[in-house]
């Protein structure tokens, strides 16, 4: 679920990004233009950078693709993380241990209201 995610998000984004930069693209393929710049690569350089570009695509596919996978793994990790240690190490501020306070003598003088019947006590013998 979490790679048809990250698959959605790409190709919402390429097609956001597509009328802004598929020009670019093709003059930098093409032409060998720096993509936003005026810069045009010679054509020698274009076939050294294709000669190394196709095959290490070719080569390394299945380890960018795991690369990639690792890197979504552990930034999700991360935040997970990030989430956990809110929850776990959340504490309230000072204030609260005098609420708390306050909350127990308030129960307590609930306990011994004026209102309800107290029980006689018996006195010493001296006294009566």
């Amino acid at each position: 679920m979490r790679k048809l995610g990250v698959y959605l998000i790409m190709i919402i984004g390429a097609i956001l990004l597509a009328p802004f930069v598929i020009d670019q693209l093709f003059f930098f393929f093409f032409l060998g233009k720096i993509p936003f710049t005026n810069i045009s690569l010679p054509a020698i350089l274009m076939v050294i950078f294709w000669a190394i570009i196709v095959p290490l695509a070719i080569i390394l596919r299945e380890s960018l693709s795991v690369l990639f996978w690792k890197f979504i793994d552990i930034a999700s990790e991360i935040a997970q993380r990030r989430i956990n240690r809110k929850i776990r190490y959340f504490t309230p501020n000072q204030k609260s241990e005098l609420i708390l306070l306050s909350i127990y003598l308030l129960s307590s003088m609930k306990k011994s209201e004026p209102y309800d019947e107290i029980e006689s006590q018996k006195l010493a013998p001296s006294m009566t």
